[in-house]
């Protein structure tokens, strides 16, 4: 039976599960500290418990296959413990690593084996190498949990995280600084939001998230300014989701006047329309369930999905045939313009909000490259 044990100081209590016996007869008991307010709240731990408990007690079986464990794991961790987001990414990477090894045994699966399948994905160009390494070693870390398979036996202690592959060539991902300026007169043919979308994404360097979860109380009028703190996101269970971003992404970026000064008129015409719409108007709320204000949301006040975007800019880019560069290739563009005019790479860092100044050099060495490039021809100017 199970049961609750208060200790000292008080707060904490240890629990009990009893789980039977096992094919020995030896008898099955796990126990756990936790902190709760009352025995109230310590019955409801215990009672969750149990429920994990009972939920991979089952799971001591040596014959059990990948695909069987992985099935489990999704059941009785990622799904009710992950963030939504989190959750939906490694549950479409999946069926991928499940049909791979498929009906091998977890217990024989070695260090090799996952070497092999990333190899594999590697040969046939399949992408999200880094969904795929995190979702493996949380399957592989609760096999250990569980006792399913040994600490020292847990394969993933000698895979090193997999490299992404470059899917697009250097010249696909962003617009040159040549075309720039005829970009931006093609532009001004959308309508306003989605202009002004855009322009950020240029001027800015911000991400489709980013953009949409900007708030008017982000903005800075005196300063030309927006502070971005936020990311709007959508998930299958959830829906519409202003998150906050990482600490390292969160930043202030100045921008043009004459963009904010367009931001502005676009701001009040879109008050005005709030106003007529009186209580048809819907109000969003955050994470913590604040009414917030967002710069770009529809007439009825629901917020444009991320997806709208790149939908948008897919039949825009096709009917004045563009070239071949999606919506993040905006931002890619911004940096890229930003540093063949000289502007410094700490700074470009810091406005695109890269934590480690290795992943600027590291994604736009193509440009750098040719500054060195403008270098040496400084250089021969002089013989």
């Amino acid at each position: 039976m199970s049961s609750i044990e208060e200790l000292i100081p008080k707060k904490k209590y240890r629990l009990y599960v009893e789980l039977g016996s096992d094919i020995k007869g030896k008898r099955i008991r796990k126990t756990r500290v936790v902190e709760a307010n009352g025995p109230r709240k310590a019955e409801e731990l215990l009672k969750q418990f149990e429920n994990e408990m009972r939920a991979t007690i089952h799971l001591n079986d040596e014959n059990a296959t990948f695909a069987t464990f992985a099935g489990r794991w999704l059941l009785h961790f990622a799904e009710p413990y992950l963030d939504v987001a989190t959750f939906e990414k490694y549950q479409m990477v999946l069926p991928h690593i499940s049909a791979y090894f498929e009906k091998k045994k977890i217990r024989e699966i070695q260090t090799f084996h996952v070497v092999e399948f990333f190899n594999n994905e590697r040969k046939i160009g399949r992408g999200s190498l880094d969904a795929k390494y995190k979702t493996l070693k949380s399957i592989f870390k609760h096999a250990v949990k569980w006792q399913v398979i040994p600490k020292e036996s847990n394969p993933m202690n000698e895979v090193e995280k997999p490299k992404e592959q470059k899917m697009r060539t250097e010249k696909e991902q962003f617009y040159t600084a040549a075309e720039i300026p005829g970009l931006l007169k093609l532009i001004e043919t959308l309508q306003p939001h989605q202009r002004i979308i855009c322009k950020l994404a240029i001027f800015g360097g911000l991400r489709r998230g980013e953009i949409l979860g900007i708030t008017k109380e982000a903005i800075n009028w005196d300063k030309n300014q927006i502070h971005i703190s936020h990311s709007l996101q959508v998930t299958k269970k959830e829906g519409l989701k202003l998150k906050s971003t990482k600490t390292e992404d969160e930043r202030t970026v100045t921008l043009p006047l004459a963009l904010m000064e367009e931001i502005k008129q676009f701001n009040e015409h879109e008050c005005i329309i709030r106003e007529e719409m009186g209580n048809l108007y819907v109000s969003f709320k955050n994470e913590a369930g604040k009414v917030v204000e967002l710069l770009f949301v529809n007439p009825d006040g629901k917020p444009y999905r991320p997806d709208s975007v790149t939908q948008f800019w897919l039949r825009f880019r096709q009917r004045t045939k563009l070239r071949d560069v999606n919506f993040h290739g905006l931002r890619h563009s911004s940096a890229s313009y930003l540093l063949s005019q000289g502007v410094n790479i700490k700074l470009i860092q810091m406005r695109l909000g890269h934590k480690d100044i290795k992943t600027t050099l590291n994604m736009y060495s193509h440009v750098t490259m040719e500054d060195d490039s403008a270098a040496t021809e400084a250089f021969d100017k002089l013989f």
